[in-house]
């Protein structure tokens, strides 16, 4: 198992996403919490202090997931925990976030296109966790 139980707050409001990160993720070691909102999602990062957040752009309002992560890197407490950026906006309208915004504006550090493969999302959680780990490391 790769994951070693690292906790894993995922915030999407599709239930089918859930299910299919459970599926992908929970196999390989990952412990998944699944929110269907930010402001339940926040209070579960708070209190639980994960070691990656998975975020969907698009919540109760199309910018809802960016204005989440902004309150996140704002956190002196949670800023630390990498954000991964997930949604199907960017294919759809042809938008890069990652190149075209910068992480100036959007503030996570990776992003996927919806639909996403298991083996796409394992790489992108390994490695943004070993990332953190190493930048945490005294």
């Amino acid at each position: 198992m790769r994951g070693n139980g690292q906790h894993i707050v995922l915030i999407d409001d599709d239930a089918d996403v859930h299910h299919a990160v459970r599926l992908m993720l929970e196999p390989e070691g990952y412990r998944v919490t699944c929110c269907s909102t930010g402001p339940e999602g926040l209070e579960v990062i708070r209190r639980e202090r994960p070691d990656l957040v998975l975020l969907d752009v698009m919540l109760a309002s199309p910018s809802e997931g960016f204005h989440l992560a902004y309150e996140l890197k704002a956190d002196d407490v949670l800023r630390h925990i990498p954000i991964v950026m997930i949604s199907a906006i960017g294919q759809r309208v042809g938008l890069d976030y990652a190149r075209e915004l910068g992480t100036d504006y959007v503030k996570a550090e990776a992003f996927i296109d919806k639909p996403f493969d298991a083996a796409r999302l394992r790489a992108v959680v390994r490695e943004q966790i070993s990332r953190a780990r190493k930048e945490q490391a005294p």
